[in-house]
Protein backbone atom coordinates (compact mmCIF):
# COMPACT_ATOMS: atom_id res chain seq x y z
CA UNK A 1 0.00 0.00 0.00
CA UNK A 2 2.52 2.52 0.72
CA UNK A 3 4.52 1.94 -2.35
CA UNK A 4 1.39 2.43 -4.55
CA UNK A 5 1.13 5.91 -2.49
CA UNK A 6 4.63 6.60 -3.59
CA UNK A 7 3.65 5.98 -6.84
CA UNK A 8 0.61 8.37 -6.98
CA UNK A 9 2.78 11.07 -5.37
CA UNK A 10 4.92 10.41 -8.12
CA UNK A 11 2.79 10.46 -11.16
CA UNK A 12 1.84 13.55 -9.70
CA UNK A 13 4.49 15.50 -9.19
CA UNK A 14 5.59 14.58 -12.65
CA UNK A 15 2.57 15.79 -14.30
CA UNK A 16 2.71 18.98 -12.62
CA UNK A 17 6.84 19.45 -13.69
CA UNK A 18 5.28 18.67 -17.45
CA UNK A 19 3.07 22.04 -17.29
CA UNK A 20 6.17 24.05 -15.73
CA UNK A 21 9.26 22.77 -18.07
CA UNK A 22 12.05 24.56 -19.88
CA UNK A 23 11.32 25.15 -22.98
CA UNK A 24 14.33 22.88 -25.15
CA UNK A 25 14.62 26.38 -27.84
CA UNK A 26 14.80 29.12 -25.18
CA UNK A 27 15.08 27.30 -21.68
CA UNK A 28 12.56 29.85 -20.36
CA UNK A 29 9.61 28.26 -18.07
CA UNK A 30 6.39 28.21 -19.37
CA UNK A 31 3.37 28.15 -17.28
CA UNK A 32 -0.18 26.65 -17.44
CA UNK A 33 -2.98 28.76 -19.12
CA UNK A 34 -4.79 28.48 -15.31
CA UNK A 35 -2.03 31.05 -14.32
CA UNK A 36 -2.88 32.94 -16.90
CA UNK A 37 -6.28 32.77 -16.13
CA UNK A 38 -5.77 34.10 -12.88
CA UNK A 39 -3.35 36.72 -14.19
CA UNK A 40 -6.15 38.10 -16.33
CA UNK A 41 -8.36 37.99 -13.45
CA UNK A 42 -5.94 39.62 -11.16
CA UNK A 43 -5.87 42.54 -13.91
CA UNK A 44 -9.12 42.90 -13.94
CA UNK A 45 -9.80 43.14 -10.04
CA UNK A 46 -6.73 45.25 -9.73
CA UNK A 47 -8.35 48.00 -12.11
CA UNK A 48 -11.67 48.15 -10.80
CA UNK A 49 -9.78 49.21 -7.89
CA UNK A 50 -8.14 51.49 -9.72
CA UNK A 51 -11.55 52.76 -11.24
CA UNK A 52 -12.93 53.44 -8.24
CA UNK A 53 -10.02 55.31 -6.42
CA UNK A 54 -10.40 57.30 -9.74
CA UNK A 55 -14.14 58.03 -9.48
CA UNK A 56 -13.92 58.39 -5.24
CA UNK A 57 -11.19 61.07 -5.79
CA UNK A 58 -13.72 62.64 -8.14
CA UNK A 59 -10.82 62.71 -11.17
CA UNK A 60 -11.87 64.52 -14.16
CA UNK A 61 -12.13 63.30 -17.79
CA UNK A 62 -9.22 64.48 -19.12
CA UNK A 63 -7.24 62.35 -16.06
CA UNK A 64 -9.48 59.72 -16.96
CA UNK A 65 -8.11 60.04 -20.68
CA UNK A 66 -4.97 60.34 -19.87
CA UNK A 67 -4.77 56.98 -17.60
CA UNK A 68 -6.56 54.94 -20.40
CA UNK A 69 -3.57 55.99 -22.38
CA UNK A 70 -1.51 55.13 -20.39
CA UNK A 71 -2.79 52.10 -19.72
CA UNK A 72 -2.82 51.30 -23.48
CA UNK A 73 0.87 52.54 -23.87
CA UNK A 74 2.29 49.76 -20.97
CA UNK A 75 -0.22 46.89 -22.74
CA UNK A 76 2.10 47.41 -25.98
CA UNK A 77 5.27 48.24 -24.40
CA UNK A 78 5.27 45.84 -21.56
CA UNK A 79 8.41 46.10 -19.34
CA UNK A 80 9.61 49.03 -21.62
CA UNK A 81 7.12 51.25 -20.72
CA UNK A 82 7.50 51.20 -16.38
CA UNK A 83 10.02 54.45 -16.43
CA UNK A 84 6.76 56.70 -18.52
CA UNK A 85 4.55 55.00 -16.64
CA UNK A 86 5.93 55.60 -12.87
CA UNK A 87 6.69 59.14 -13.55
CA UNK A 88 2.47 59.36 -14.67
CA UNK A 89 2.12 57.81 -11.36
CA UNK A 90 4.19 60.33 -9.19
CA UNK A 91 2.86 63.10 -11.02
CA UNK A 92 -0.72 62.27 -10.63
CA UNK A 93 0.34 61.62 -6.61
CA UNK A 94 1.84 65.36 -6.92
CA UNK A 95 -0.98 66.62 -8.57
CA UNK A 96 -2.86 65.38 -5.50
CA UNK A 97 -0.81 66.43 -2.84
CA UNK A 98 -0.83 70.03 -4.29
CA UNK A 99 -4.15 70.50 -4.76
CA UNK A 100 -5.06 68.76 -1.58
CA UNK A 101 -6.92 65.98 -2.89
CA UNK A 102 -9.39 63.83 -0.97
CA UNK A 103 -11.84 61.36 -1.77
CA UNK A 104 -15.70 62.57 -2.49
CA UNK A 105 -17.29 62.24 1.33
CA UNK A 106 -14.05 62.18 3.21
CA UNK A 107 -12.98 64.97 5.21
CA UNK A 108 -9.58 63.77 5.89
CA UNK A 109 -7.02 65.94 7.14
CA UNK A 110 -3.05 65.99 8.45
CA UNK A 111 -1.56 62.11 8.59
CA UNK A 112 -4.78 60.50 7.29
CA UNK A 113 -4.60 62.72 4.28
CA UNK A 114 -1.24 61.73 4.11
CA UNK A 115 -1.37 58.68 4.43
CA UNK A 116 -4.15 57.81 1.73
CA UNK A 117 -1.90 59.33 -0.58
CA UNK A 118 0.77 56.91 0.12
CA UNK A 119 -1.41 54.34 -0.01
CA UNK A 120 -2.85 55.20 -3.29
CA UNK A 121 0.86 55.54 -4.66
CA UNK A 122 2.58 52.49 -3.37
CA UNK A 123 -0.95 50.57 -5.45
CA UNK A 124 -0.45 52.69 -8.48
CA UNK A 125 2.83 51.53 -9.02
CA UNK A 126 1.64 48.31 -8.07
CA UNK A 127 -0.73 48.10 -10.44
CA UNK A 128 1.71 49.52 -13.51
CA UNK A 129 3.90 46.64 -12.54
CA UNK A 130 1.31 44.00 -12.83
CA UNK A 131 0.16 45.57 -16.55
CA UNK A 132 3.99 45.80 -17.63
CA UNK A 133 4.55 41.68 -16.59
CA UNK A 134 0.94 40.84 -18.06
CA UNK A 135 2.32 40.03 -21.38
CA UNK A 136 4.88 37.77 -20.13
CA UNK A 137 2.02 35.74 -17.88
CA UNK A 138 -0.49 35.40 -20.67
CA UNK A 139 1.78 34.51 -23.79
CA UNK A 140 1.44 31.04 -22.65
CA UNK A 141 -2.22 31.16 -24.37
CA UNK A 142 -0.80 30.94 -27.69
CA UNK A 143 -2.27 34.61 -28.44
CA UNK A 144 -0.24 36.79 -30.94
CA UNK A 145 1.11 40.48 -29.59
CA UNK A 146 -2.15 42.60 -31.12
CA UNK A 147 -4.88 40.04 -29.47
CA UNK A 148 -2.88 39.89 -25.88
CA UNK A 149 -3.08 44.13 -26.63
CA UNK A 150 -6.69 44.31 -27.76
CA UNK A 151 -7.69 41.88 -24.53
CA UNK A 152 -5.68 43.61 -21.79
CA UNK A 153 -7.41 46.87 -23.02
CA UNK A 154 -10.40 45.39 -22.98
CA UNK A 155 -9.99 43.80 -19.51
CA UNK A 156 -8.38 46.92 -17.39
CA UNK A 157 -11.30 49.56 -19.43
CA UNK A 158 -13.89 46.97 -18.19
CA UNK A 159 -12.49 46.47 -14.97
CA UNK A 160 -12.50 50.75 -14.56
CA UNK A 161 -15.65 51.16 -15.82
CA UNK A 162 -17.27 48.63 -13.16
CA UNK A 163 -14.74 50.08 -10.69
CA UNK A 164 -16.46 53.59 -11.34
CA UNK A 165 -19.95 51.97 -11.11
CA UNK A 166 -18.97 50.36 -7.88
CA UNK A 167 -18.62 53.27 -6.27
CA UNK A 168 -20.97 55.18 -7.61
CA UNK A 169 -23.55 52.68 -6.85
CA UNK A 170 -22.36 52.26 -3.42
CA UNK A 171 -22.84 55.83 -2.16
CA UNK A 172 -23.92 56.07 1.04
CA UNK A 173 -27.17 58.08 1.73
CA UNK A 174 -27.35 61.34 3.22
CA UNK A 175 -28.28 60.43 6.82
CA UNK A 176 -25.12 58.24 6.79
CA UNK A 177 -22.93 61.42 5.62
CA UNK A 178 -21.77 62.52 9.82
CA UNK A 179 -20.54 58.81 10.34
CA UNK A 180 -17.92 59.34 7.52
CA UNK A 181 -16.36 62.73 8.68
CA UNK A 182 -12.94 61.34 10.42
CA UNK A 183 -11.29 64.37 11.04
Amino acid sequence: MPLRICQIISTLVQSLLKNVHPDPMTRKHTTPPIYAGAYLFGLLMTYMAVGWVLAAYAAPLLMWVWAFLLIAYVAWAGTGAIAVAMLWVVSVVWIAAYTSATPLLMNWKGPTWAISLVGVWIFAIGAVLMLAFAQMAIRTLGWPRPGIFYRLLMITGAGMLMGRLLYWGSMPTPQSMPILDLT
